[in-house]
């Protein structure tokens, strides 16, 4: 009875928040912890935030999603939405998700918060994920996602509009 209760909650502590739910985020956590925004769990996992699930999944926070999908999470969100998640929230918001809570935020997704770890909720890792690969934030988890990214851009196969390197490419413009 103990050893399936350990278990259960061993399994709570290593799988992706569902909505509202928060875990921590930063530079210890990514390098020592096993939680759903650590090194362990994106190499070793197959929920979202992991590399297993950026490969292979449909869901937010897949390949599948960044180039299919319309909504936070995708390229063409990235490209035409105003909230976070947005090159236009990026640019010009205050909140979560904009450069200027970047560099002057306390929480998720700050310099600050990556540094001192805080907590990210999923919606706002869905938002970390994107402005990792605009490579608008350049931290340990966005050079994991990035190159495991970029290894699938260099054998992708689709040729013609709207290849999915010229896509990501767009992303990454500084001003585009």
């Amino acid at each position: 009875m103990f050893a399936a209760a350990l278990a259960l909650a061993l399994a709570a502590q290593t799988a992706a928040p569902t909505s509202g739910q928060a875990a921590r985020w930063g530079e210890h956590e990514w390098v020592n912890g096993t939680g759903f925004l650590s090194r362990h769990y994106f190499e070793n996992r197959t929920g979202f935030p992991s590399a297993h699930h950026l490969l292979n999944s449909t869901q937010v926070g897949s390949i599948h999603h960044l180039f299919n999908a319309t909504s936070a999470g995708s390229s063409h969100f990235w490209e035409n939405g105003v909230r976070p998640g947005s090159r236009y929230y990026w640019d010009n918001g205050r909140e979560p998700g904009s450069r200027y809570y970047w560099e002057n935020g306390r929480g998720c997704l700050s310099r600050y918060g990556w540094a001192n770890t805080t907590a990210c909720s999923s919606g706002e890792t869905v938002v970390f994920q994107v402005l990792c690969i605009a490579r608008k934030i350049d931290v340990a988890p966005c050079r994991a996602v990035n190159a495991r990214l970029d290894e699938w851009l260099s054998r992708s196969d689709f040729y013609g509009p709207g290849h999915p390197a010229d896509v990501v490419a767009r992303m990454r413009e500084p001003n585009g």
